[in-house]
């Protein structure tokens, strides 16, 4: 024996009052009895049909919270990635910043050392530039 769902039933039970309606006499009250049960069916029916339908709903809408979720995980591990690269791109410049003018200077010092070896600053282009050698904005 086949099993029928709830819904298969229902119709076959509002078909089945529908077709002893037509067999009824108006203004009995077996017919008035008859349609107040078909009544009760049909609102029994839409009931169903609405917590079918609602359990679809939350169904979706649970599943769509979670691609949300999981979409904005992403976008959040993505921001962060772009953040980290972004804080070790300034660190990097920042670093460049301050190196290459104590190297610069270390250069330019060395070679003005050697030029005035003799222990006096004399070079008037040396005297000059000791001046600049302060690795600060200026």
């Amino acid at each position: 024996m086949e099993e029928k769902n709830i819904e298969e039933l229902l119709n076959e039970e509002i078909a089945a009052q529908i077709e002893a309606l037509s067999d009824l006499q108006s203004g009995t009250k077996e017919k008035s009895t008859a349609i107040d049960d078909l009544t009760k069916l049909y609102k029994l029916r839409i009931e169903e049909n609405k917590s079918v339908w609602d359990a679809d709903e939350k169904y979706h809408r649970r599943i769509m919270d979670g691609e949300s979720v999981t979409k904005d995980g992403d976008f959040k591990e993505r921001q962060i990635a772009e953040q980290v690269k972004d804080r070790y791109f300034r660190v990097g410049i920042a670093a460049a910043e301050l190196l290459i003018p104590l190297m610069c200077y270390g250069i330019w010092m060395n070679k003005g050392f050697k030029f005035e070896e003799t222990g006096t600053f004399t070079s008037s282009t040396f005297k000059g530039l000791i001046n600049r050698f302060r690795p600060t904005k200026k």
